[in-house]
């Protein structure tokens, strides 16, 4: 097997994993917008560096977009403290996209450099994007399994967990914080546009299905994980980008799901 189509199937995997767990919990705390967030906050980080590059200047673009998206976590979790998180969210959503749009406007060669981190490439990621992609997810799973039970009480029942002494602010920070890093891991192989497709649309149809919550993370894995080899499987045979395939496979899979329990 190719060593480009191996990589991508193992980056799909690791994808899927951050979508089951950053996707759910953002259901779970009632913010989905929050994974759009958290991926266009980092976008400002990206743009930050292609700029540097551009100069002569060397700068990653993970260490700076993860800078941004955690800038955004911090700014997030103190208007959740204030009791209004999706007016946070969006005013951080509208202000990193902003400053964006300018550092991508002063950069040279900014449509070709940007294109990939906007929509994404999981047959373009080279050997260091699939170290850090491994990396990344292992830490968020980790992480998450520590804490799993501190973010599932702050989520369903935030008084509940004040009551109990629980520090509510510092386990909301890094919850956000986990599921941007999650969104900032996958921006590369899937882009900032679509991750939210990724993320959210298997998480939601996972909410409908499953009958626990431990039932709800394996199912959004899967439809993730099959919606990314579908884009893949196409992308193999036609001229489309894989990751816009998954993302329309995703969403199409969540409306069905949806409707026909409606129905």
């Amino acid at each position: 097997m190719d060593e480009l189509i191996l990589r991508a199937l193992i980056a799909s995997l690791l994808v899927s994993l951050n979508a089951s767990v950053a996707g759910t919990l953002a259901i779970f705390r009632r913010t989905p917008f929050l994974i759009a967030g958290s991926a266009h906050s980092a976008l400002f980080g990206v743009a930050v560096a292609l700029f540097l590059n551009s100069t002569g200047i060397g700068a990653h673009y993970f260490l700076l977009a993860l800078i941004s998206a955690l800038i955004f976590a911090f700014l997030s979790a103190n208007a959740a403290r204030r009791g209004d998180v999706n007016v946070g969210i969006a005013t951080a959503f509208s202000l990193s996209m902003a400053l964006a749009a300018i550092f991508i406007s002063m950069t040279r060669n900014s449509a070709s450099n940007a294109w990939q981190f906007l929509f994404g490439d999981i047959l373009l990621l080279t050997f260091d994007d699939f170290v850090i992609l491994t990396i990344s997810t292992v830490f968020v799973l980790l992480a998450v399994s520590f804490l799993y039970h501190k973010f599932i009480f702050i989520s369903f029942d935030p008084s509940g967990a004040e009551a109990m002494c629980i520090n509510t602010y510092l386990y909301d920070f890094l919850l956000i914080a986990l599921i941007s890093l999650s969104a900032v891991t996958a921006l590369k192989a899937i882009g900032a546009v679509l991750v939210f497709s990724i993320f959210i649309a298997p998480s939601s149809a996972a909410r409908v299905l499953g009958k626990s919550l431990s039932s709800v993370f394996v199912i959004s894995f899967i439809l993730a994980l099959l919606s990314l080899y579908s884009g893949l499987l196409v992308s193999f045979f036609f001229n489309i980008p894989s990751g816009a395939v998954a993302a329309a496979i995703a969403s199409l899979v969540y409306f069905a799901i949806s409707w026909r329990r409606k129905a």
